[in-house]
């Protein structure tokens, strides 16, 4: 995986000088990233990359909305690197050392941490789409549940199953926020709509943004609102 290559090829850092390590002696003028490799985790087939960024520059305030930019936009944000599957997790960025006297300017460093999560061959649900609106989602889980008819045939000893039906459960998190889907879960809760109302759930997966989609129902709805946290809406969906 090329973390280099793909930095270089994102718009926001247009004209930045971009380097691995801590291998470059910056001048005080324009803009330089330098990314620093930091101790991981290896696996058979996959890789946890801690990740440095440090970003010189000599105008504090565009460089700031820039890496302010880059890392919301990008943090929990998939990309594919050849076969490698990468998912990166980003910091908000700290300014380190403000108004540093470099050459004939004063040049400022700020530093951005970032994990790195490689595999190959993944394939997650990366988008969770409810009514034809894509909502963002901090957890998701899609389960099937098979009921089994187990019995006993003629002289066996060991009892046979038969799968007689099945049935599909998903399960997602999200920050509750005023929106269209919260509105149609308020008029469920305050008996302003029927119980058995139907909600089309599309999932799209990581790999070829396969999709599947789904007519189900609410099946459990819980609000948690703590002090100090964001308020998150937990939904079960059953078909």
């Amino acid at each position: 995986m090329n973390y280099k290559a793909y930095i270089e090829g994102l718009s926001y850092f247009n004209g930045y000088t971009i380097t691995d390590e801590i291998n470059y002696q910056y001048n005080g003028s324009g803009n330089a990233l330098i990314i620093k490799y930091l101790n991981g985790t290896n696996y058979q087939d996959s890789k946890v990359q801690p990740i440095q960024l440090a970003v010189y520059t000599n105008d504090l305030v565009a460089t700031k909305a820039t890496l302010d930019t880059f890392t919301n936009e990008k943090n929990n944000s998939p990309f594919y690197d050849n076969t490698d599957y990468v998912q990166q997790i980003y910091t908000t960025p700290m300014l380190l050392t403000p108004f540093d006297p470099t050459g004939n300017n004063y040049t400022h460093q700020f530093i951005i941490n970032a994990t790195l999560l490689i595999s190959s061959n993944v394939n997650e649900i990366k988008e969770v789409h409810i009514d034809g609106v894509k909502y963002e989602t901090t957890q998701r889980n899609f389960s099937y549940v098979g009921q089994a008819d187990n019995q006993r045939n003629a002289n066996a000893f060991l009892n046979t199953s038969n799968i007689t039906y099945g049935s599909l459960q998903f399960n997602c998190q999200m920050i509750l926020k005023n929106n269209a889907l919260n509105s149609k879960l308020k008029l469920i809760r305050t008996d302003s709509s029927d119980l058995d109302t139907s909600f089309t759930i599309k999932l799209v997966y990581s790999s070829n943004n396969d999709q599947e989609t789904y007519a189900m129902k609410l099946s459990n709805m819980t609000i948690n609102s703590e002090n100090q946290s964001l308020p998150i809406l937990s939904l079960t969906f059953v078909k």
